[in-house]
C-alpha cells in the first residue's frame, strides 16, 4: 500500500509542478515587458532535469518562443532583444543536445519542428524565409552521434514526408557526406546512410504534396532538380563505400533500393557493384543484390543468366532466421512467374521450398506448401509429383538437396512425399494446407502477400479463436459396448 501511495504523491507533485511551470509562463507572456531572468530560468531548467521533467520543460519553452517570434521580441537593436535571442538560440543547443535522448528525442524533434515553423513565418533578422540552418544544426548532430539514434531518425522521418523539408534536408545532406571514407568512420557513415534512407521521392508522397510550413507551397516542389541532387548524392556514397563491412555494405543497398535507384539517371552502372555484391556475399546482401539486379532486368532488360542458380542456392534453413525472408519469397514468387521456364528448373524450386516446409517454423511452412501449389498450378506437368510413388520417402527419393544446380538435382524423378508428411504436422494450419494433393488443384493461385509478413503469434491467435467440430475424447475409437483391446485399465484392474 505504501508504493501505491507514493505513487501517487509524486504524480500529484508532477501535476502541480506542470501547473506551476505553465503559470509562470502566462505570466512572463502576459507582462508588458519580458522578464529576461524569469525567461532565463525557464532555459536553466532543460539543464536540470531532475527538478522537472524534460519534456514539459520543452513544450513550455515551445510556447514562450513561439509567442515571442510571433511579436518579434527576438529581433531588432534593443538590449532586450539581444538577450531574449541569446537565450533562443542557448535553447536550441539545448533542444538538439535532447534529440539523443530517446525518452526525450520526441518531444525535441517536435518542438524544434514547430519553432522551425513559426521561425519561416517571422524570420529573424537578418535571416529570410525558411531556417534552413536550423535543419542542418539538427542534422550535423544526428550524423555526428556516437551510436546511430535509431528514435530520433524515425521522428525526423515523420516530418522528411512534407516536400520542403525532404527538399532542405537533400540539400543539405550533399554537404554533410563525411570527409573521410566510409571504412574509416562506420558509425558516422551509418548515420548519414540511415538520414539518406528517409528521403521517400516516390509518388505517394508527391502525390500528397504535404507541406511542412504554409508559405512553401509557393515554390513548386522541382522534382527534376532534386533528383539531380540524388544522383550526386549516390555518386558520393559510391565514392566513400569501398571496402566497407558487411553492415554498411547491406545499408548501402538498402539506401540503393529503397530510395534511390528509381530515381538514377543511368542505373546500369550498377551492375557491377550488384554482381560483386551477389557472388562476393551471401545472406541479406545477397539477396537485396539480387533484387536490384531483378529491377535492373526487369526495367533495363539487362540479362543475368546464372539468376535462378543464385535464387535456388538462396532457400536454405538458416534463411527462416534472415530479416528479409519475405523479400525472399517475393522474389521467388515473381522470378517463378513466368509459365515458359524449363519443368525441370522448376521442379527443383518445388523440391526444395517442399523440404525446406519440413524444418521450417510454422508461418513459413504455409507460405512454402501453398507456394509449391502455385509452381504446380503455372506447370501442369510437374503434378506426376503428387502421383508419383517410387519415391515415397527420403531413402528412395533420387532429389539430391547438395546439388547446387537446380537442374542437375533429378527433382523431375522424384514424388512430393513431403507434403503428404506435412499433413500430420502438429499445427492444424500447416496440416490443413498440405491436404490440397489429396483432391483436386484450386483454380486460382494462392494470394502469398498476406503471409508474408505473418508471424507465429497470428497463427496461434487464429487457433485459439478457431471452434472445434469435434473433440478427442479417446486415443483408440471404439466400435461397441466392451472395452477396446490392449486396455492398459483391464491389465491391472479388474472391472467389477
Amino acid at each position: 500500500m505504501k508504493r501505491s501511495t507514493v505513487k501517487v504523491d509524486d504524480d500529484t507533485g508532477e501535476s502541480l509542478a506542470k501547473k506551476q511551470l505553465q503559470s509562470k509562463a502566462n505570466s512572463l507572456l502576459n507582462a508588458e515587458k519580458v522578464d529576461i531572468k524569469t525567461l532565463k530560468g525557464f532555459v536553466q531548467l532543460l539543464n536540470t532535469p531532475d527538478n522537472m521533467p524534460a519534456g514539459e520543460v520543452m513544450n513550455t519553452l515551445e510556447v514562450i518562443f513561439k509567442n515571442l517570434l510571433k511579436r518579434k521580441a527576438i529581433a531588432g537593436p534593443e538590449r532586450q532583444g539581444l538577450k531574449i535571442q541569446e537565450l533562443y538560440e542557448e535553447t536550441w543547443l539545448l533542444l538538439i543536445e535532447h534529440l539523443l535522448v530517446d525518452s526525450e528525442s520526441s518531444v525535441a524533434v517536435k518542438v524544434c519542428m514547430q519553432l522551425i515553423k513559426v521561425e519561416a513565418k517571422h524570420p529573424i533578422a537578418p535571416n529570410k524565409g525558411w531556417p534552413t540552418h536550423r535543419i542542418r544544426g539538427m542534422l550535423e548532430t544526428l550524423i555526428n552521434c556516437d551510436a546511430t539514434p535509431t528514435t530520433a531518425l524515425a521522428n525526423y522521418g515523420k516530418y522528411c514526408k512534407n516536400l520542403d523539408v525532404l527538399e532542405i534536408t537533400l540539400k543539405q545532406l550533399k554537404s554533410l557526406v563525411p570527409g573521410e571514407d566510409f571504412k574509416d568512420s562506420p558509425i558516422k557513415a551509418m548515420n548519414f546512410l540511415s538520414i539518406v534512407n528517409l528521403l521517400d521521392m516516390g509518388k505517394s508522397v508527391l502525390s500528397t504534396a504535404d507541406y511542412h510550413v504554409e508559405s512553401a507551397k509557393r515554390q513548386t516542389f522541382n522534382y527534376e532538380l532534386n533528383r539531380k541532387r540524388l544522383n550526386d548524392l549516390w555518386v558520393s556514397i559510391m565514392a566513400k563505400g569501398n571496402e566497407v563491412d558487411e553492415k554498411l555494405h547491406r545499408q548501402i543497398l538498402v539506401v540503393l533500393l529503397e530510395r534511390v535507384i528509381n530515381h538514377l539517371n543511368d542505373p546500369i552502372q550498377l551492375t557491377d557493384f550488384l554482381m560483386d555484391s551477389l557472388h562476393q556475399f551471401d545472406g541479406p546482401i545477397a539477396l537485396l543484390a539480387l533484387q536490384g539486379i531483378f529491377t535492373l532486368m526487369q526495367k533495363q532488360n539487362i540479362t543475368y543468366p546464372d539468376v535462378y542458380e543464385k535464387l535456388y542456392n538462396m532457400l536454405y534453413p538458416r534463411m527462416f532466421h534472415n530479416k528479409y525472408k519475405a523479400r525472399l519469397f517475393y522474389l521467388a514468387d515473381i522470378f517463378l512467374t513466368s509459365t515458359h521456364l524449363p519443368e525441370n528448373l522448376v521442379a527443383a524450386f518445388v523440391k526444395r521450398l517442399a523440404r525446406l516446409a519440413l524444418q521450417s517454423p510454422t508461418e513459413d511452412a504455409v507460405i512454402m506448401i501453398q507456394f509449391v501449389c502455385n509452381l504446380l498450378l503455372r506447370h501442369t506437368g510437374l503434378q506426376k509429383l503428387i502421383r508419383a510413388s517410387h519415391a515415397a520417402d527420403e531413402l528412395s527419393d533420387p532429389y539430391n538437396p547438395t546439388e547446387t544446380d537446380p537442374v542437375k538435382s533429378e527433382a523431375m524423378n522424384s514424388s512430393l512425399w513431403e507434403i503428404t508428411l506435412l499433413q500430420k504436422h502438429v499445427v492444424p494450419e500447416v496440416a490443413n494446407a498440405a491436404r490440397f494433393i489429396n483432391s483436386s488443384l484450386p483454380v486460382m493461385e494462392f494470394d502469398l502477400a498476406p503471409l508474408l509478413d505473418r508471424k507465429e503469434c497470428n497463427i496461434f491467435d487464429d487457433e485459439l479463436q478457431s471452434k472445434a467440430k469435434q473433440f478427442a475424447l479417446n486415443y483408440e475409437r471404439p466400435t461397441n459396448l466392451a472395452l477396446p483391446k490392449n486396455q492398459f485399465v483391464t491389465k491391472y484392474w479388474d472391472l467389477i
